[in-house]
């Protein structure tokens, strides 16, 4: 990093470019992308027009070709994050699934590009499958090229996300100078008041628009003027109106069931006799007694929480906890964005929009963990500089 210049930074898997907007608000420069969704890269493209963005299979691409496209032999970061579906705890674990290779790609280019650093954002899920063994092997792949590493667990709601979205994170360098760290938390729960509180899904969408009986008005006024912190930083920059505030009616099932649960609570609150016959299966086990444990299948936000993790079913109130605080219906794509922490500025284009936010980065915890990497890009450099 030349002094007084902005690190920058190469984006594999950039998807909709939530992890660049986090680095970019921390004061990192995305100089160029790569990812093989054409609607993801549409979004990435559309937000961040300056830079370059391969729309390909990252086993195609070459360390020389991005740093072509970035202008730079000169890279700070390579951040990313390769899927590993495989290990998440949201579906089914295949130890064999294709996608939980990709990280060799992107140690690949590690290798190729020789960053100062690197960032690597995954599924907690893949932390302890296989008893570390997975883990294991991602480390000493980085060892192998000369990367020390360190990695960690993170929780995005504990720095302003608010969304209870767990996930690891791994970070290496290859600078002697550079002393590995990770962001220290600055929100938690009511019990630790050193910190500041965990954003609520109120405090994140309670400036949108109720919907009522309109449900495919793209475009809507804010319902009032920003009510605290969190809606001041989303709508920094916005338009007028709310965009992508759109929704549909549930079906028939969803409202029968819809009817009793209330805030915080999911299908473990509605009566057995009022549950069709697949779910009164799950209600109950094999001694006949009801089940005691809980699901986020149905679940309605609590207002004075964080939301759930959001996934890319957020539109399928059957699939997990999707349904309104205030109305019967799931959540849009504008409040689902807002749990990510995209600012309201932030436009989706193309198609596939749950995939494309709920596969995200939450912008705020790439800001978290961007701006913990200047300061130890900083420091390495003033160690140097005293060296010399």
């Amino acid at each position: 990093m030349a002094s007084g210049s902005s690190p920058t930074a190469i984006d594999l898997f950039c998807g909709a470019g939530g992890l660049s907007e986090g680095l970019r608000q921390a004061g990192i420069s995305p100089v160029a992308g790569v990812d093989f969704d054409k609607h993801a890269v549409a979004t990435y493209r559309h937000n961040h027009p300056n830079v370059p963005v391969v729309e390909g299979d990252v086993a195609e691409v070459t360390g020389e070709q991005l740093m072509e496209l970035a202008g730079t032999r000169e890279i700070d970061l390579i951040a990313g994050g390769p899927s590993c579906q495989g290990f998440s705890t949201h579906g089914k674990r295949m130890q064999d699934d294709p996608r939980n290779f990709l990280f060799k790609h992107f140690v690949r280019l590690v290798e190729e590009i020789q960053p100062k650093m690197f960032l690597m954002e995954n599924v907690r899920g893949m932390l302890t499958y296989g008893k570390g063994a997975f883990r294991r092997q991602i480390e000493a792949a980085f060892e192998e090229i000369g990367y020390r590493t360190d990695f960690a667990q993170v929780l995005a709601a504990d720095y302003g996300v608010p969304q209870l979205r767990h996930r690891i994170l791994f970070i290496g360098t290859r600078v002697d100078e550079i002393e590995l760290s990770f962001p220290p938390r600055t929100h938690g729960a009511d019990d630790e008041p050193e910190l500041k509180p965990y954003v609520t899904v109120e405090e994140a969408i309670g400036d949108l628009p109720l919907m009522g009986d309109d449900y495919k008005q793209n475009e809507r006024p804010y319902a009032c003027a920003p009510q605290n912190p969190y809606q001041v930083y989303c709508r920094t920059g916005a338009p007028k109106d709310v965009t992508l505030h759109i929704g549909r009616p549930l079906s028939a099932q969803a409202q029968s069931l819809a009817d009793h649960i209330g805030q915080g609570e999911g299908l473990r609150a509605v009566p057995v006799e009022a549950l069709p016959p697949r779910f009164q299966k799950m209600r109950t086990i094999s001694s006949g007694a009801l089940r005691r444990d809980c699901t986020t299948l149905y679940h309605r936000l609590h207002p004075a929480k964080p939301s759930y993790t959001i996934t890319c079913n957020y539109k399928n109130v059957a699939s997990g906890p999707f349904l309104h605080p205030w109305e019967d219906r799931a959540i849009s794509h504008r409040e689902a964005a807002r749990f990510m922490s995209f600012p309201d500025h932030y436009q989706f284009v193309g198609a596939s929009f749950p995939r494309q936010i709920g596969n995200a980065v939450p912008p705020l915890l790439g800001r978290a963990i961007g701006e913990e990497i200047v300061k130890m890009l900083s420091q390495a450099g003033k160690k140097r500089s005293r060296a010399a």
